[in-house]
């Protein structure tokens, strides 16, 4: 401090204004994420490790050991699982409440309905207590989502032999 003149000042970052917000990352605990991010950060990884199980319990004959088929499927189900309380826990930031709705999760079917609100509540409107919201949705994000939605047209069309 070079003037003694200038009012003091503290190490703490400057609040926030009301217009700010800030672009989430895929690996970040921290932070809140809105509806789309939300269905696209969760149905994309859990997408891709179900067609990773799949292609690799087909290219290695895995029926044939249950057990090595077995343990790949919990590492993978619970990589799924720690995904989604993340990214959950994200999206109840967003929307202004508590982590302990997040205990929710393992309680099927009830489960179900806290997924449903995630995807359907439009999240608080500039800052709450947990941060600003997260910045508009990239193209990246978008297009995941166009591609979920193609990929779920494609499959309910093979299921029920459209076309």
């Amino acid at each position: 401090m070079d003037n003694p003149y200038a009012p003091p000042a503290s190490g703490i970052e400057p609040v926030q204004e009301h217009g700010d917000t800030y672009v989430p990352t895929w690996f970040d605990a921290s932070g809140r994420i809105g509806r789309l991010r939300y269905l696209v950060y969760v149905t994309l990884p859990t997408t891709l490790m179900v067609v990773l199980v799949e292609f690799l319990n087909n290219r290695f004959n895995l029926d044939a050991r249950p057990r090595v088929l077995w343990a790949l499927t919990i590492a993978a189900g619970l990589a799924v699982a720690a995904l989604l309380a993340v990214m959950s826990l994200r999206r109840l930031r967003d929307l202004g409440r508590p982590w302990g709705w997040a205990l929710i999760l393992p309680l099927a079917p009830i489960n179900l309905l806290l997924i449903g609100v995630l995807l359907v509540r439009p999240g608080d409107q500039g800052r709450n207590r947990y941060g600003p919201p997260a910045s508009e949705n990239t193209m990246l994000v978008v297009a995941g989502a166009w591609v979920l939605l193609l990929t779920a047209l494609t499959w309910l069309a093979w299921l029920f032999d459209i076309g």
